[in-house]
């Protein structure tokens, strides 16, 4: 080999080796105003879980144009409200799809009838995945957490719920799953651990109990909302849990679309977290009164040292705390130190 021809295939090799490096998954939380769009791609595969309302179709087909997409090999209809299935509508019209995933039940909408019909026009079937079971999309593994009930009487809790995971990084995304169905899962022994944690029904108070919060321990969480809603979403009982947990906020009716990046390891963000716990409803009266308590309980006095995390409410008797166990930053010292801190909640797990 001459020596033009060496230089050249020690280029092109070190190029496929750069590629082959950077091979990473990337979860992009569209801005799609009051609904949820969700875009999934690793190493050259994509999944959309569900694509906003009609007046944001238009606007998930091209995002995903201009992501390259040349084809879906999943397209998720978490359930079938029209703020998560009219964008559904617009890419399998838009795009070529492997597979469609839809929960098992029907609505006398025109979106529906719409799904049903371009589904039947494309020679597809609308599946529904087994809970428990799992997919590879490229290098990330998907799992199904929900639903696992079939006579729920509010249709949200038909919600497919989903995690993500690549390599020792992993994302929830429960569409608009309420108490009931993420009581469900929590019961189920299913790995709930996530490191991001899409939220649950636009931030809503029926949505993001405690117990699927102490379960999946995020750091990160995402919130799908559009600004000025008229549902007063997020409501303040879903803020105060974040911020009791130490949990980072993103936002899309703050921040636009949120991407975060993860090459197994180690996740990055498009935006930094803007940790705005402001409900939507600036009148939003808090579930919990937020006020400095006037007495401690016996534990809390025998409590040499407590914790607390910078963008938490709370504080914590013990440093082991399921709820502190994602918390990469935890300051320590006295009550009182908490406290001048701004730390006056006690913690519901840790602090009897």
């Amino acid at each position: 080999m001459n020596k033009r021809k060496l230089i050249l295939s020690t280029l092109l090799f070190s190029g496929l080796m750069s590629i082959e490096a950077a091979a990473q998954t990337d979860v992009h939380v569209l801005d799609v105003g009051q609904g949820l769009s969700v875009l999934i791609e690793s190493n050259g595969h994509y999944m959309l879980y569900d694509g906003g309302d009609s007046d944001k179709s238009s606007y998930v087909v091209s995002y995903l144009q201009n992501e390259q997409v040349p084809s879906l090999d999943y397209v998720v209809a978490s359930h079938y409200d029209s703020d998560h299935l009219n964008g559904v509508v617009g890419a399998l019209n838009a795009f070529p799809v492997s597979n469609v995933w839809g929960p098992n039940y029907e609505t006398d909408t025109r979106v529906f009838e719409s799904f049903r019909s371009i589904i039947a026009e494309k020679g597809l079937v609308c599946s529904q995945p087994a809970v428990g079971s799992q997919i590879q999309l490229g290098d990330a593994v998907i799992q199904v957490l929900a639903p696992s009930g079939s006579d729920y009487s509010d249709a949200n809790n038909y919600s497919i719920a989903i995690r993500v995971q690549d390599g020792s990084t992993s994302f929830l995304i429960t569409g608009d799953a309420e108490a009931e169905s993420e009581a469900q899962m929590t019961a189920s022994g299913l790995n709930l651990d996530s490191d991001v944690y899409v939220m649950g029904h636009h931030g809503s108070g029926t949505s993001t109990s405690w117990d699927l919060l102490q379960a999946a321990t995020p750091e990160y969480a995402v919130l799908s909302c559009g600004a000025g809603n008229s549902y007063g979403h997020p409501h303040i009982e879903s803020m105060e849990k974040l911020q009791a947990m130490g949990i980072q906020l993103l936002r899309t009716d703050k921040q636009g679309n949120i991407v975060a990046s993860t090459d197994g390891n180690t996740i990055t963000w498009n935006v930094s977290p803007c940790n705005d716990y402001t409900p939507g409803d600036p009148n939003d009266e808090p579930a919990q009164p937020s006020a400095v308590p006037e007495t401690v309980t016996s534990s809390q006095e025998a409590a040499a040292v407590v914790y607390w995390t910078p963008g938490g409410k709370s504080y914590h008797n013990s440093r082991e705390c399921s709820t502190l166990s994602r918390s990469k930053t935890i300051n320590e010292g006295s009550l009182s130190d908490a406290l001048a801190a701004g730390k006056a909640d006690p913690c519901d797990v840790c602090v009897k």
